[in-house]
C-alpha cells in the first residue's frame, strides 16, 4: 500500500464507530497542524463516515475543531438522522405488508445492519433499502411493493438483473431476487436462504444470514460496487472484531474457493485488514490469496486508478471498471462469461445506448466505439490525476469557503 496522506489517516482514524482513548489521542495529534477542512469534509463525505467523524470530533477539545468546520458536520449528522428516521419508518411499513402478505424478506443492509453492528444507527448513513426476496416469491413482492404506492423505474433505469428498483416519495427500494449478475461469480443465494434464520427488527418478522453468509456477502458487494467506500470496509471491521472467535474460518475459506470467489473475498478482507485494521487472521488471508493469471495487473490497475481512498465516480462504471471485473474473477471460465456480457450484449443492455429498432450490424459499431472512447476517457482522467497528486498542495487553513457553510 502507498503511503498515506494526512487527511487519509484522519478519514481512517475518525472511520471507526467505537470510541477509545487511543484513537482519541491519535485523531488529535493528526489534527494538530492546520488542516484543509473542506477537502477533509468532503473526504469524509465521499467514503460515508461523516457523521462517525462529526462524534469523534465531538469528543475532542472545542479548540481542535474550527467552528465553521464543527457546523458544517453536526449538519450533516442532522441530515443524516432524518435520513435515517424516514428509512426507518418505510423499513418497518414494508415489512408489516411483507408479512401481511406472508413473503419472506431478508433485509441486506440499511438500518438493520446499523443496529446490528454500530453503536448508534445514525452513525451507518444508508440511502435506499435493500430486501432479498425468494425467487418464487419476487411477483408477489413486487405487488405488495405497488400496493403501498411504489411505482417501477423504467427499464432504462434498472441497470442490474438481479434486482428490480421501485420508488415513493423520495425512498428507493431495491427488490433482489439474487445477490449477483448472472454472469459475476456470486453467493448461493439458495445456501444463503437455507442457512438463514428467522427473527425480529422493530417488532416485524426478518430472515437474517447466517454470519458467515454476511460476511462473504458484505465483501463481495463492497468489491462489486467498485471498492470505493470507506464505510463498507468499516462494515466488514465490525462484523470481524464481533465474531472473530465465532467465525468457522477454515469453512469459510472452504466455502469461498468453491464458489470461485477467492480474489473479490480477498481484496475486501485485505482492504479492510490495510486500512482499518480488521482481525482477519493471516492464515485466512495467505489461504484467499489469488494465484491466477492476471491478478498483478489487476492489482496494479486498482491501485493506479486510486485504490479504495481516492478513485474518482467515473471509474466506477464503464470499460474501466469491467477490466477490472473480469481481472477479478477467478477462473478463464468466469472471465469468458464477461467478455462474452460486454462483447456480445443483450438486447436489454445495448438499449442504454442504441434504440430497440437500430439493427445489430449497426448498434455493434456504436456500441465498440463508445466504449474504446470512455476506455481512452477514464485513462486519460486516471494519468491526469496522478499528476495532479504529484503536485504540492497548499493547505486551505482552517476556515472553509463560503460554499461548504450549512445554509
Amino acid at each position: 500500500m502507498s503511503a498515506l496522506g494526512r487527511l487519509d489517516e484522519i478519514l481512517l482514524a475518525a472511520a471507526h464507530p467505537v470510541t477509545s482513548p487511543p484513537r482519541a489521542e491519535r485523531l488529535a495529534r493528526l489534527l494538530t497542524p492546520e488542516v484543509d477542512w473542506p477537502t477533509l469534509i468532503e473526504h469524509l463525505d465521499r467514503h460515508g463516515v461523516a457523521p462517525v467523524a462529526y462524534g469523534h470530533f465531538g469528543a475532542l477539545p472545542p479548540a481542535a475543531i474550527p467552528p465553521d468546520a464543527r457546523r458544517l458536520l453536526a449538519a450533516r449528522a442532522r441530515a443524516v438522522v432524518a435520513n435515517d428516521l424516514c428509512l426507518r419508518h418505510e423499513l418497518g411499513r414494508l415489512l408489516a405488508a411483507f408479512s401481511r402478505a406472508r413473503v419472506d424478506v431478508m433485509p441486506l443492509k440499511g438500518p438493520v445492519l446499523a443496529d446490528q453492528l454500530y453503536p448508534a444507527p445514525w452513525l451507518r448513513p444508508s440511502g435506499d433499502l435493500d430486501l432479498l426476496v425468494r425467487m418464487h416469491e419476487a411477483a408477489a413482492a413486487e405487488r405488495v411493493l405497488e400496493a403501498l404506492g411504489y411505482a417501477r423505474r423504467p427499464d432504462a433505469e434498472q441497470g442490474a438483473d438481479y434486482h428490480t428498483i421501485f420508488t415513493a416519495d423520495g425512498v428507493e427500494v431495491e427488490l433482489h431476487r439474487d445477490l449477483g449478475e448472472a454472469h459475476v461469480s456470486r453467493p448461493d443465494v439458495d445456501a444463503v436462504w437455507a442457512a438463514a434464520t428467522p427473527g425480529e427488527w422493530d417488532g416485524h418478522p426478518i430472515w437474517r444470514m447466517a454470519v458467515p453468509d454476511q460476511l462473504v456477502y458484505l465483501a463481495f458487494h463492497a468489491v462489486k460496487d467498485g471498492l470505493a467506500s470507506v464505510r463498507s470496509l468499516v462494515d466488514i471491521t465490525l462484523l470481524v472484531e464481533q465474531h472473530r472467535e465465532a467465525l468457522p474460518w477454515p469453512t469459510l475459506v472452504a466455502r469461498v474457493r468453491a464458489a470461485r470467489l477467492a480474489p473479490v473475498i480477498y481484496l475486501a478482507l485485505g482492504e479492510s485488514r490495510a486500512l482499518l485494521g480488521a482481525p482477519v487472521p493471516d492464515h485466512v488471508v495467505a489461504a484467499l490469496r489469488p494465484r491466477h493469471a492476471g491478478w498483478a495487473l489487476a492489482q496494479r490497475l486498482f491501485r493506479w486508478r486510486g485504490g479504495v481512498l481516492h478513485v474518482a465516480d467515473d471509474l466506477l462504471v464503464g470499460p474501466f471498471m469491467a477490466v477490472l471485473m473480469l481481472l477479478w474473477e477467478d477462473t478463464p471460465r468466469a472471465r469468458l462469461r464477461h467478455l462474452r456480457r460486454n462483447l456480445l450484449p443483450a438486447a436489454r443492455l445495448r438499449r442504454r445506448w442504441t434504440s430497440d429498432a437500430t439493427p445489430w450490424v449497426l448498434a455493434y459499431p456504436v456500441w465498440a466505439a463508445r466504449a474504446v472512447s470512455d476506455l481512452v476517457r477514464q485513462a486519460s482522467g486516471i494519468v491526469g490525476e496522478l499528476r495532479r497528486r504529484e503536485q504540492p498542495r497548499p493547505v486551505l487553513g482552517a476556515q472553509p469557503p463560503a460554499r461548504h457553510r450549512p445554509g
